[in-house]
C-alpha cells in the first residue's frame, strides 16, 4: 500500500511539474523515498533524563511568571515540593513582606486544603527568611472579580491561614 501511494505521488509530480514548468511557474517539487524504519537503540541516562527535563519545561511553561516573579521564592517552593499542591501555583510574587502565591484554583477553593497548605507552605518561606511581620495571600485563578484570596495571614495576630469574613452588621 505505502509503495503503490509513493509511485502515485512520484506519478502526478511527474505530470505536473512539467505542465507547470511550461507554463513558467515553479511547482515544488517532493521526493517520496520509502525507508526502513531505524532499528530501536538502547536506551541510555540521557535519554533517561530527558522526560524529567520534559517535566520541568512543562511546569515552567504552565505558571505564568512575569518580570514580578519571585524567582527565589519560586525555586525554593520547586527544590522543597512536588507534590498536587506544589502543581496547582502559577506564580509566586513579594512585595516588601508579602508574599502572593497565585493558583489555578478556582474561587469557591477558599479555604479548602490544598489552599491552606500552600499558605503554610509560604509561612515557612518567610520564616526561613527571617521575616518577622509576615503576610501571606494565597489567590484564585484570574476571573470576574480578578484573584480572589482563598487562604491568608494577615500578620502576627492572625494564627492561621483560614480566610475570615467579616459578620454581617445587625
Amino acid at each position: 500500500m505505502v509503495v503503490g501511494v509513493s509511485c502515485l505521488g512520484l506519478g502526478v509530480t511527474a505530470v505536473v511539474v512539467p505542465l507547470l514548468a511550461s507554463r513558467g511557474e515553479q511547482a515544488p517539487v517532493r521526493v517520496a523515498s520509502i525507508e526502513e524504519p531505524a532499528p530501536a537503540k538502547a536506551a541510555t541516562a540521557p535519554a533517561a533524563a530527558a522526560p524529567a527535563e520534559a517535566e520541568k519545561e512543562e511546569k515552567e511553561a504552565e505558571r505564568k511568571e512575569s518580570k514580578y516573579s519571585d524567582k527565589d521564592a519560586l525555586a525554593y517552593f520547586d527544590e522543597r515540593w512536588d507534590d498536587a499542591t506544589h502543581k496547582r501555583i502559577t506564580d509566586i510574587r513579594t512585595t516588601g513582606t508579602y508574599l502572593r502565591i497565585y493558583t489555578d484554583l478556582g474561587e469557591s477553593s477558599d479555604n479548602s486544603p490544598t489552599a491552606i497548605r500552600l499558605c503554610e507552605r509560604g509561612m515557612q518561606y518567610l520564616a526561613e527568611l527571617g521575616v518577622k511581620k509576615r503576610v501571606v495571600f494565597v489567590q484564585a485563578r484570574t476571573g470576574g472579580n480578578g484573584n480572589p484570596v482563598l487562604a491568608n495571614v494577615l500578620g502576627p495576630k492572625d494564627d492561621d491561614c483560614r480566610v475570615t469574613y467579616p459578620k454581617p452588621k445587625s
